[in-house]
């Protein structure tokens, strides 16, 4: 069976199946215009929006549909989590073509439904529309934070360290061996990370609850990128310092067997979904005491300075330079320093 003989309201049929009715504060999920949900009174609604289009932001040859399912929800959360938030609902549209089984489009939907079940998501409803030009995939998410505890981009001050959750630089890694067709067994974390990604929304919700961060980002278009749009929000500049950043040894192998420095996957590759924030001074023995109980894994990888300072790294030598943000622009391409292309 294929699309057109399925059709339209068919293929909404068999989707809804899959999924088990919204929670009691959702009188109205699929099947009416629109849906309708009860907020609480005592939080802050998150909403955001992120797409996944063929040949920009995946290539089939290189993930599934099932991957491609799981990863659009996985960076809807992402963001979510950035703001100290729980992931509550989505909706998601899609543009097929003409390229696009019913096994495929079910294969798809089964990465979502992991993605929403391990995240806690209600599925609300969304749109299906025939694409002329890729496949695509845009999920909407919404997620709850108690007033109190919203975190932002903005709420850094200078002095403030600067921690990440994870490691970095695997995913851009993990797509690099797998454009340059490199054997990627030995090297099955990275991809997977690229593939398949987990956004951090118990560690963003963990660092809100506790009020601890005071500025967050999530790492979707590479270190250097994301912290710039954070020292924007905050006006500041920030400090890096080299020998702190998290590289893992498959990381440092799959460099060196590409002839290509780790460093720059980690301050330049994007998809990482990590958390990036700031902690205030008299914050950061909590915050130390929390990671050594193992509650939360985080690195301190620098600090931010004054604006006029710009973003600088701290070589093991001791030198600082000027880093330019090198992570990924949808309208520029590729920035400077990252070390291939993002698909």
């Amino acid at each position: 069976m294929d699309l057109r003989q399925l059709g339209e309201f068919g293929l909404i049929d068999r989707i809804q199946k899959r999924f088990p009715p919204p929670a009691s504060n959702v009188p109205l999920g699929i099947g009416d215009d629109a849906a309708a949900i009860l907020p609480s009174s005592k939080q802050y609604l998150l909403l955001t929006t992120d797409s996944l289009i063929e040949g920009v932001h995946f290539d089939p040859a290189f993930s599934t549909y099932q991957e491609v399912g799981y990863k659009s929800v996985m960076v809807n959360v992402s963001d979510i989590a950035a703001m100290g938030g729980a992931p509550r609902y989505f909706l998601i549209s899609l543009g097929l073509t003409n390229r696009q089984s019913v096994k495929e489009i079910d294969q798809l939907y089964k990465g979502i439904e992991k993605g929403s079940r391990e995240a806690g998501l209600d599925l609300l409803g969304g749109n299906i529309a025939f694409s002329t030009g890729p496949f695509f995939i845009s999920p909407t998410v919404l997620g709850e934070v108690p007033k109190k505890e919203l975190v932002k981009r903005s709420g850094a001050r200078e002095g403030d360290g600067l921690y990440v959750t994870g490691t970095l630089g695997e995913a851009a890694a993990g797509l690099a061996l797998l454009q340059k067709g490199i054997e990627t067994g030995r090297f099955a974390r990275l991809v997977r990370r690229y593939r398949a990604p987990q956004a951090r929304w118990r560690e963003g919700r963990l660092l809100a609850k506790g009020r601890i961060a005071s500025a967050m980002i999530d790492l979707s278009d590479g270190l250097s990128s994301d912290l710039g749009h954070l020292m924007r929000q905050s006006g500041l500049g920030a400090e890096i310092e080299a020998a702190l950043l998290p590289l893992s040894s498959p990381l440092r192998a799959a460099a060196l067997q590409m002839g290509t420095d780790p460093l720059e996957y980690a301050l330049h590759g994007g998809e990482d979904y990590e958390l990036l924030f700031s902690v205030p001074e008299r914050n950061i023995k909590k915050l130390e005491k929390m990671i050594e109980k193992g509650q939360i894994a985080a690195h301190r990888i620098g600090k931010m300075t004054p604006k006029r300072h710009g973003l600088k790294l701290k070589e093991p030598s001791g030198r600082s330079r000027t880093v330019a943000p090198g992570g990924w622009d949808h309208f520029r391409g590729v920035g400077q320093g990252a070390p291939d292309v993002k698909i």
